[in-house]
């Protein structure tokens, strides 16, 4: 159980979040995957068996899953700091999650994700070099090679899906920035009041809110604006008990919503691209439409399925704590595994079926050989986020901690700036 000195409150254990998070990181290994065989999407690799009826499986997780991770995520962080008490120990959890995110974000940017712009330069450019004498070119941030991918943390040094490491560190340092806001009697006041709200009318609310974004933003500042929101609000729930005793009472109208809503997505979606099957005084209407319906499903699904998490995975289980020590690796490597997997694949042309098969094999497998390696070399495991049960001593702890801000500083000026 955790308690906060600010509050009498009881801040319980969400085992079902700790479910959530396990599950939701592990559906972007299949997510990724398809995202090398769906027609319309644009991915760093492509496979030769592309589908645009895929795009509609796809849109069963596509409004909801990285909201999800977010929510989940600022709960945590929410649950974590009720312990600190003033500015010193903000900043000494600011520093300590500075280091154990940017860390391993690190370690993606120059030497987890290079392979997956090889492979992008492979497919689009017809790049002939072998991969060492890619990534040999690959640190030169001043290589003719890499004139048209400029783009990134540094040229053509880029985060792609370790995005979300990025905007995290981001999103962390501005709550410890806002936390004596967060933390007033005004705004406490105001969030009981919004989550006493009955759910339809915070589902309402929370839809409005990320269409309004949808339209006053463009492009990837969609993605981190709506992220943002979901993250402060997964904090801000952490002391309001109305909210997860709403969500502990039936709620069958939630899953027929999202099912419907799911078959006006789709129709919505098949007329964005096939606009002549309707009238042309219909047409201006449907991409209104159908980012409304995108909306309404992602706030929809991710209530439900917290219903559904509350009443079915609110245990604990002795291979939970594990499974969570295993997401954050299995995260940072499994899209490149997924990309160099399907480069390798590609030119044995075995069907789309057995194809993707074994790219989820080699994906899997690489993931485990990865975490089998850094947990038994407890000095590698910071690297890629693993926490292993090896105890190092406090001088070891200190050590490893200034080491580890002194290697991430130059990219914490650059994000910053």
């Amino acid at each position: 159980m955790l308690t906060t000195s600010a509050t009498t409150q009881v801040i319980p254990r969400r085992y079902e979040l700790d479910w959530l998070r396990v599950l939701a990181f592990g559906l972007l290994i299949f997510y990724h995957t398809g995202m090398l065989y769906v027609e319309r999407w644009g991915f760093h690799f492509k496979s030769q068996y592309l589908s645009s009826s895929l795009e509609y499986l796809m849109l069963l997780s596509s409004p909801w899953r990285m909201l999800l991770i977010w929510f989940i995520s600022g709960y945590a962080l929410g649950a974590v700091i009720l312990h600190c008490a003033g500015w010193r120990q903000y900043f000494k959890f600011g520093l300590r999650r500075t280091v154990i995110l940017l860390l391993p974000l690190l370690v993606g940017l120059w030497l987890i994700v290079p392979p997956q712009l090889y492979a992008e330069m492979v497919q689009k450019d017809g790049l002939s070099l072998s991969y060492w004498q890619f990534y040999q070119a690959f640190f030169d941030l001043q290589h003719p090679l890499f004139a048209d991918y400029q783009s990134g943390v540094w040229p053509h040094v880029d985060v792609n899906h370790l995005w979300f490491l990025r905007s995290l560190w981001q999103f962390t340092l501005l709550v410890l920035l806002l936390m004596p806001i967060l933390n007033s009697r005004r705004v406490q006041q105001a969030c009981r009041w919004l989550f006493q709200l009955a759910l339809p009318w915070q589902v309402f609310a929370w839809s409005l809110l990320l269409l309004a974004i949808r339209f006053a933003a463009s492009g990837d500042a969609v993605r981190e604006l709506q992220g943002l929101v979901v993250f402060l609000l997964g904090i801000l729930v952490v002391r309001q008990p109305d909210f997860w005793q709403q969500l502990a009472q039936p709620r069958r109208w939630l899953g027929w919503l999202c099912l419907l809503n799911y078959g006006a997505l789709c129709g919505l979606y098949f007329l964005a691209y096939q606009p002549d099957q309707l009238p042309a005084l219909l047409q201006p209407a449907i991409l209104p439409g159908l980012h409304l319906s995108f909306s309404v499903q992602a706030v929809a699904m991710l209530c439900w399925i917290l219903v559904l998490a509350q009443r079915y995975l609110s245990k604990p289980h002795r291979k939970l704590a594990l499974a969570n020590r295993m997401v954050f690796p299995v995260y940072l490597l499994h899209q490149s595994l997924i990309i160099i997997a399907a480069l390798w694949l590609t030119p044995f042309a075995l069907g789309g079926f057995t194809e993707a098969a074994l790219v989820l094999m080699v994906t899997l497998s690489g993931s485990a050989l990865c975490l089998l390696v850094c947990w038994h070399l407890p000095l590698l495991a910071p690297l890629v986020g693993l926490r292993t049960p090896y105890q190092f001593s406090t001088g070891w702890r200190k050590a490893g901690l200034f080491c580890g801000a002194l290697l991430v500083t130059p990219l914490v000026v650059n994000l910053l700036l």
